[in-house]
């Protein structure tokens, strides 16, 4: 908790159960940049998926089903076709809650609701990501390859693995251009340890890898950690286009989430309520996601990495 001035008001469980504002915004700070579901798919709209469900059609070639053709005197038209199926993703409910006993209240053990949030939003962040990963790596329109050789061998051209997989996205002339990757923390250190990688990063300047501890782009790719990710696999893609990410709002009552005056908007929506038999205020947390892959073709999965 952040220190006070003397005789300035603090901050109390008490306080906090009475306004849901406090633990909202705890929460909104504690997932809204770790979710890596939200960095790599499109934000959809509660509108997409009322009802429980969103219709959408997968990517299509740019082209028809047959080329041009030179056309004689009085010949007809070659006519072309082509068919665009309707696919359905479906909500599904994620949640987690905790109690907070009235002698915590009373004993004010604020350590203990604070560590309950954020288990709370490390379980949410956790499950839902786990789902997007599964979801890119599942998928059998998803294009994947083999890598060269285990990423930890010196050996292994990891350059070479990259630059094959971005050819496979944008070489497919839809429009796809990839500007992220996805790794396991274990492929991260295959990165950071690679001698080829290493002698190409600049040394000289105060903005260097080994002076900031921050790892540039490679290859004008974003590079993104997640355990979520099975360690030896690698993803590719071009994101906010592979994919869309749209949650339901609840119409029943007593859910909280944003509202005016909150800097930004989380998608984790939060309910307490009372359970008099233990004397317990449980603290709930939950999200109503869809997950879809409308641009398969703009992600590949690289594999024993």
């Amino acid at each position: 908790m952040p220190p006070t001035l003397p005789n300035s008001p603090q901050l109390t469980v008490d306080v906090m159960l009475k306004n849901p504002a406090i633990i909202r915004r705890r929460l909104t700070d504690l997932t809204l940049k770790r979710f890596v579901a939200d960095r790599i798919f499109m934000k959809g709209s509660p509108e997409q998926v009322a009802g429980g469900g969103a219709r959408y059609q997968r990517s299509e070639s740019i082209y028809f089903d047959r080329d041009p053709e030179e056309i004689g005197v009085r010949a007809e038209f070659p006519r072309a076709s082509w068919s665009e199926a309707v696919l359905e993703a479906f909500v599904h409910e994620y949640g987690l809650e905790f109690a907070v006993n009235d002698k915590q209240v009373r004993r004010n053990q604020i350590d203990m609701v604070e560590r309950g949030i954020l288990k709370l939003a490390n379980g949410m962040v956790k499950y839902v990501d786990t789902v997007a990963m599964t979801l890119l790596t599942t998928d059998a329109a998803v294009q994947t390859f083999a890598a060269g050789g285990d990423w930890t061998t010196a050996a292994t051209d990891i350059v070479f693995d990259v630059t094959r997989a971005k050819a496979a996205i944008t070489g497919q002339e839809e429009g796809y251009e990839a500007d992220t990757m996805l790794v396991n923390d274990a492929q991260f250190v295959d990165l950071e340890n690679d001698d080829a990688i290493r002698a190409a990063m600049p040394r000289e300047t105060r903005d260097s890898y080994v002076q900031t501890g921050e790892f540039p782009r490679f290859m004008g790719l974003d590079i993104i950690q997640t355990n979520r990710l099975a360690a030896g696999k690698v993803v590719i893609l071009n994101s906010k286009i592979v994919g869309t990410i749209a949650d339901e709002a609840p119409t029943e009552g007593g859910y909280d989430n944003y509202q005016p005056g909150d800097p930004v908007q989380t998608p984790i929506w939060t309910k307490q309520y009372r359970e008099e038999r233990n004397s317990d205020t449980i603290i709930r947390g939950v999200r109503w996601p869809a997950m879809w892959l409308a641009e398969p073709k703009a992600a590949v999965v690289i594999t024993g990495a």
